[in-house]
């Protein structure tokens, strides 16, 4: 994904992530469902849909392109 853009998202939640660049677990709020909209190699536009697992993954390393650590 590149430049990636989070256009819908809903049913928010409390959970606790980890992450490689810092030790331990921090809370913070992430979205069960979210439509992202994004680049593939080809320079195609795309939107998916995800849920659950892969949805959190994706907001924490978009985190990471804005500037946030978790």
């Amino acid at each position: 994904m590149f430049n990636p853009v989070i256009l819908k998202k809903d049913s928010p939640y409390e959970t606790e992530e980890g992450c490689l660049s810092l030790t331990g677990v921090r809370g913070t709020t992430r979205y069960q469902n979210i439509e992202v909209e994004y680049f593939d190699f080809s320079w195609k536009k795309q939107r998916q849909k995800l849920s659950g697992w892969p949805a959190q993954i994706c907001q924490h390393e978009m985190d990471h392109l804005s500037g946030r650590i978790i």
